[in-house]
């Protein structure tokens, strides 16, 4: 049961006798967020359960140290967050779903991306990484999709098989490409856009699912939730990834979809592209081109 939002907004450093309305935006999924209407201003509140609260709440601590633009934060306790209201801020906006086409948004977003990315290569590259940043990569295991593969009726497929004895070869490829901080879970709704600047500038915000992955990876979740000109603007104003990244994510992205997918109880419509990789062979093609790949980048260090 999520607390008194008066006393948290005084646990915040808030004048909870100021507070006008209180207005409920979530009470859902063992969290609750909520709109705090004071006289000067607005204000969202955020509460998440003990558990849950530890990787967003670490995540903003963490973006805000190595320089990443975020959201404007006026307080934080263990499971609390005090944040700017996008619909009062005279600064920043909630994005619309017709912004995921513009082509300025596309460059907005890469931009933030590029920051979040050199960002998290710095700090990864310094040999530090907080316990909370897990990556998707490396939640995939023989077992773990041997177990999906019967849950979703593809171990029969022989390429399932040779994606469980090869996993272990594509992640330690994976890996020695070089990993940053990966968003993993783009869309409009949790992006954010200035009002008065032309061209627009953008803030992703949303950190529960942070993570470390491949540049690629993470901007092809990007990629995916654009639409029309706005994806090629991405891509062309985030600059070059290496073209192996893309290779070894081909498959990896396949499978960590059902892997993921077989963890519900209903399969997902966003995994049915994935199933049917499987069963058109798409998947046995990638699979293949990204187990040559990362035979010649680890197998020749560890003779």
């Amino acid at each position: 049961m999520a607390p008194d939002p008066h006393q948290l907004f005084h646990d915040l450093g808030g004048d909870a006798a100021s507070i006008r309305q209180i207005e409920t935006l979530s009470p859902q999924h063992g969290h609750a967020i909520w709109r705090i209407v004071t006289p000067p201003r607005s204000f969202i509140l955020k509460w998440l359960p003990e558990g849950s609260a530890g990787v967003e709440i670490a995540s903003y601590a963490l973006l805000r140290r190595l320089g990443v633009v975020t959201l404007p934060l006026y307080g934080s306790t263990a499971q609390a967050l005090l944040l700017e209201d996008l619909t009062d801020s005279p600064v920043w906006r909630l994005a619309a779903p017709a912004d995921v086409a513009r082509p300025e948004v596309g460059q907005a977003v890469a931009r933030w991306y590029r920051g979040f990315h050199a960002a998290g290569a710095r700090l990864l590259g310094q040999g530090e990484r907080p316990d909370f940043l897990i990556g998707e990569v490396e939640e995939l295991t023989a077992a773990g999709l041997r177990a999906a593969g019967h849950k979703l009726g593809l171990a029969g497929y022989p390429v399932w098989e040779r994606a469980c004895s090869q996993i272990e070869l594509l992640k330690q490829a994976a890996a020695r490409l070089g990993f940053t901080l990966n968003y993993n879970d783009f869309h409009w709704t949790n992006l954010a856009l200035s009002r008065q600047q032309t061209p627009p500038e953008a803030i992703v915000f949303d950190y529960h699912l942070l993570g470390v992955g491949m540049r690629f990876s993470d901007c092809r979740n990007v990629a995916g939730s654009l639409a029309g000109p706005a994806v090629h603007a991405f891509w062309q104003d985030y600059g070059p990834i290496d073209a192996r990244e893309e290779v070894l994510d081909r498959p990896l992205a396949a499978l960590y979809a059902l892997l993921a997918a077989s963890r519900l109880h209903l399969f997902p419509a966003w995994a049915a592209s994935s199933r049917e990789q499987v069963h058109t062979g798409a998947l046995e093609r990638d699979l293949a081109a990204a187990v040559a790949l990362a035979s010649a980048l680890v197998l020749p260090a560890d003779r």
